[in-house]
């Protein structure tokens, strides 16, 4: 193993190998931590996106995309949820507004999953400071 003889400057071949391998370790520690890292940014900007998407995809027909209600949302005394109202509940009244529904929402507790329900919430908390 001449490289690592070379690498670390001409240390006996027993130091300078378990050297070596030190050194292969820490590399591999800190590519890896830095790829979580990577990981955990991407997964947050991600998770924001399906929020978002989820949305607009069960949500906004009644609330509106940007959390007001529309003519349908109105005519079914939806909330807006930009306003105080909303925004003053715990993120465990909203979930269970979610998974239950209230007055004339319905239930998405069969169609969405816990994950998805806690997207929701977290997009919800955001509208209220879009206003």
């Amino acid at each position: 193993m001449n490289t690592a003889k070379s690498v670390l400057g001409g240390k006996s071949n027993g130091a300078a190998k378990a050297s070596f391998r030190r050194m292969i370790r820490t590399g591999i520690v800190t590519v890896s931590a830095g790829a979580m890292l990577l990981f955990a940014v991407a997964s947050t900007a991600s998770a924001a996106d399906t929020g978002e998407s989820l949305f607009k995809a069960n949500c906004a027909v009644c609330h509106g995309e940007d959390g007001h209600p529309t003519a349908t949302g109105k005519a079914l005394n939806a909330k807006d949820l930009t306003g105080p109202e909303v925004q003053k509940l715990t993120n465990a009244q909203i979930t269970t507004q979610i998974e239950n529904g209230k007055n004339n929402m319905p239930p998405f507790k069969a169609t969405l999953n816990a994950g998805q329900i806690k997207l929701l919430v977290a997009y919800v908390r955001t509208l209220g400071k879009k206003k």
